[in-house]
């Protein structure tokens, strides 16, 4: 391949995600539309009028890495070090004590929506609770935002850049889009990027019930419902995706596999409302995306959508696609994975751009679970249900945020 040298590609990719630990995990649950929203488990919910969530099970920083990791850690902290994990060693980054030598500089960029919340809700519950001799004082270095970076940064002994992404639901994506940024710039060679959020505490998760926003159902994996014109809103979740990305010739003198190409990132804002998005923000974020990356709508093969399954999102982002794409006869498959996964937050665009660049291995569409009746009204085609078989060479992925913050990804395959 004739590509530049600053061309960036991706060369690990790892995830904690409710379809399990790992990258295969998560995309064997969205590919075969098996959800990981259950009822939860990690705090009493009983009475509540929303008891669904896509919990994460079965995962400590202990079971999967070399070395401990000391301090007790925030399961957001957790999820990002297993994740991490996974796509460092994945690069080929890792020496055997898990960590990366020092000829190589590595950046890291995390993104994450809340932070560590579960270390802020304790410290409040002491507080309130047994007064203020027993707040531990490690509450302010582990529970502040950028702690997810500077861990992981810690851990894995990266010594590049260090910085944190937080914008709410866009986190994640937008962690990925600074480290495209500099590494095209010369800055930084190589880049781990992602997000991971848990908002799963007793106190977040009421005061996201309390927003009405949260879907509840009877069978819980039938609870999100993107695209569909029975939703009841968004399923919240918890999870963590990574990925290393670094300059085409970064790769080709470490001799690494290259899973994708990071091609272009589009951006915008609402600049309307904390919490209802408007059509005109996604629509000026897709068209930015593919304006740096010198494509046509026609060359897009796939989306993978924000897709919350709350009405508000649904119809501006299927509006905002047909305004940019064109309706039905496009021939163009959009799903959202969140019908399987629940909405991780800051996690979630981290991990839809994973399942993107296993779309473009597989050459295979996830399913949009759950779209049993597809909104009419769009004109789109949400793969109802079944995943298939597509030739893809490139795809868009959609993170959108409350505050109005938005973020698109192009990927095409190598």
């Amino acid at each position: 391949m004739n590509w530049d040298p600053r061309t960036v590609v991706v060369t690990g990719a790892g995830a904690v995600s409710p379809c399990g630990v790992g990258r295969c995990a998560l995309w064997e649950g969205a590919a075969q539309g098996r959800s990981g929203i259950d009822w939860i488990e990690s705090f009493d919910v009983s009475g509540w009028p929303v008891r669904i969530a896509g919990e994460v099970r079965g995962c400590t920083a202990e079971q999967w890495l070399t070395r401990p990791v000391g301090l007790r850690r925030d399961r957001s902290l957790q999820f990002g070090l297993v994740a991490a994990h996974e796509a460092l060693q994945q690069a080929g980054l890792l020496d055997a004590d898990d960590r990366v030598p020092s000829r190589f500089s590595v950046g890291m960029i995390a993104g994450s929506g809340l932070g560590p919340c579960f270390e802020a809700e304790y410290a409040y519950g002491c507080f309130f609770n047994r007064g203020r001799e027993a707040v531990r004082p490690m509450t302010v270095p582990k529970s502040m935002h950028n702690a997810l970076s500077s861990q992981l940064s810690i851990y894995f002994g990266l010594r590049g850049a260090s910085q944190t992404v937080a914008a709410a639901c866009a986190s994640g994506a937008l962690a990925i889009a600074q480290a495209w940024t500099l590494i095209r710039s010369g800055l930084q060679e190589i880049v781990l990027c992602g997000g991971a959020d848990s908002p799963l505490t007793p106190g977040m998760f009421a005061a996201w019930t309390n927003m009405k926003v949260l879907a509840h159902h009877e069978e819980p994996a039938r609870a999100c419902r993107p695209f569909d014109r029975r939703r009841r809103g968004l399923v919240l979740a918890e999870g963590a995706g990574m990925v290393v990305l670094e300059s085409w010739e970064s790769a080709q003198r470490r001799g690494v596999p290259v899973l994708a190409r990071l091609s272009a990132c589009g951006y915008s804002s609402d600049a309307h409302d904390l919490t209802a998005p408007t059509p005109e923000g996604p629509q000026r974020a897709m068209k930015h995306c593919l304006q740096i990356a010198g494509k046509s709508p026609g060359e897009v093969d796939y989306i993978n959508a924000h897709g919350t399954a709350t009405p508000a999102n649904d119809v501006a982002e299927a509006t905002a696609i047909a305004n940019v794409f064109g309706h039905r006869e496009s021939g163009l498959p959009i799903s959202s994975t969140k019908s399987v996964l629940g909405h991780a937050l800051g996690a979630s665009g981290a991990l839809e751009f994973i399942l993107c660049a296993e779309a473009l291995q597989h050459q295979f569409v996830p399913p949009t679970r759950n779209c049993d009746e597809p909104d009419p009204e769009t004109g789109l085609d949400f793969v109802p249900n079944v995943g298939r078989p597509h030739s893809l060479r490139c795809v868009l992925t959609n993170s959108f945020a409350f505050g109005g913050s938005n973020c698109c990804l192009l990927l095409e395959r190598v």
